[in-house]
């Protein structure tokens, strides 16, 4: 084995590296979704990179635990990378007691989960988060809703998405009026999230495995297949439902839900979908997931309510609504759909100086433009005229400071124009006002 080959280390699977091309077009991303978000009131926390495993042990589920990267530290603790940030931020409700309500918090973090790569799946990734602590109302509900929908807006995508919303206690209520064993609705409700991954005998053999006869395996079936706009679906819904409270209760919710979101003006990029369920078992009642209108790809968005995840850890009773978006599916769809940004950054000003004399006046007009919040580069290779002019080209510059001895003698620069190639001598005394 070469000494090259012995030493080519490549990055893990599933896990990603950003050039500065790559990273400025995500940020732009990041920052359209922060502007959204911001001007409804939410405000950005930063989160811890490392967890102790029973915050996931107490209610995520044992699927979610299996996939985390979980090993003991070297004071003997059992730690998770963290896999998602709802318990999280749970628990840093329940510590900070003082806290102004309802509380709205976004925040861009890193993740981990240990599963098979693939399209919009990796085991690192990012997600933006947002969430509203401390309101049980319907009006919570509806801004989580508009705010996703006001991203999409934001990400030019609100023709290729689409927010799919139910309620978990809903479907419940209405598996349990076709005489279905309670013991068994947890695991039916399993089953119809991961329905979108199997082919209908597939699904309906899953449902009788777990007990349910063929015959109600089938309403099940019909029942997850009923999507589609409020007003279509809503009377449809309303036949179904078992004169139960808590189901009523439900639909009730849900039909108020859909005065709330015109309000907002998103009642037309929402639809009705018995189907959704999230699969995590924290959820108490409202679901939602923004999906690919096409059907290429797996969900952008999941999220809902979860409002005895607090009290799980102690804390006071704190109902709680909100939602997650990963940038790896988004950026498949952003770029299927031509508007990821270009990968391509930008320098506003290349400083160039003719010869290492004038390499000191360089710099200091190449700081002055910086004072003045430009993005400025200047030789550090004692590069000659034309090298550096290539270097200025390769880095985008859109405008290049010449620097020659003969024009410092008339206290003058040459500013050139690199998309016209334009040149103009200006004055230093006009220089730091130019641009």
């Amino acid at each position: 084995m070469s000494g090259e080959d012995e030493y080519r280390i490549q990055n893990l699977k599933g896990f990603r590296e950003f050039l500065p091309e790559e990273s400025k077009a995500r940020n732009e991303v990041f920052e359209k979704i922060s502007e959204v978000v911001e001007s409804y009131g939410f405000r950005e926390i930063g989160t811890p990179s490392l967890e102790p495993m029973d915050l996931y042990l107490i209610k995520s589920g044992e699927e979610l635990v299996e996939q985390t990267y979980s090993f003991e530290d070297k004071g003997g603790r059992q730690v998770t990378l963290p896999p998602e940030e709802t318990p999280t931020r749970a628990r840093m409700v329940k510590e900070n007691k003082d806290l102004t309500k309802p509380i709205k918090w976004y925040s861009f973090s890193k993740f981990w989960r240990y599963e098979n790569p693939q399209k919009g799946r990796l085991r690192e990734f990012y997600q933006v988060n947002i969430d509203i602590f401390g309101e049980d109302s319907i009006n919570a509900d509806a801004e989580i809703l508009a705010v996703a929908a006001d991203i999409l807006d934001a990400l030019d995508l609100e023709e290729a998405a689409e927010l799919r919303i139910n309620d978990r206690n809903l479907m419940e209520g209405i598996i349990q009026a076709y005489g279905i064993e309670d013991s068994l609705v947890e695991e039916i409700l399993d089953v119809i999230d991961d329905k979108e991954k199997m082919d209908r005998e597939e699904f309906l053999v899953q449902l009788q495995e777990l007990g349910l006869s063929r015959e109600n395996a089938k309403v099940v079936d019909e029942l997850t297949e009923i999507r589609g706009r409020f007003e279509g679906v809503l009377p449809k819904v309303e036949n179904l439902i078992p004169d139960k409270e808590e189901s009523e209760k439900a639909f009730e919710r849900i039909k108020k839900l859909k005065g709330k979101l015109e309000q907002y003006g998103v009642l037309d990029r929402c639809k009705l979908d018995l189907s959704i369920i999230r699969g995590l078992d924290y959820y108490t009642g409202l679901v939602f997931e923004i999906f690919d209108k096409k059907g290429d790809l797996r969900a952008l968005c999941g999220g809902g309510r979860y409002n005895d995840l607090i009290q799980l850890f102690n804390g006071p009773e704190t109902p709680a609504v909100g939602f997650a978006i990963g940038d790896a599916v988004l950026e498949e769809l952003m770029k299927r759909e031509g508007v990821w940004p270009e990968e391509e950054f930008e320098t506003d000003v290349y400083v160039l100086n003719v010869s290492e004399d004038v390499r000191p006046k360089a710099v200091e007009l190449a700081n002055e433009l910086r004072a003045k919040g430009y993005v400025v580069e200047t030789d550090l290779s004692g590069r000659n005229f034309g090298n550096q002019m290539d270097y200025a080209n390769q880095i985008n510059a859109e405008n290049l400071v010449i620097v020659g001895e003969k024009d410092l003698g008339q206290d003058q620069v040459t500013v050139k124009d690199m998309d016209s190639g334009e040149e103009e001598k200006v004055n230093l005394d006009d220089f730091a006002d130019y641009f």
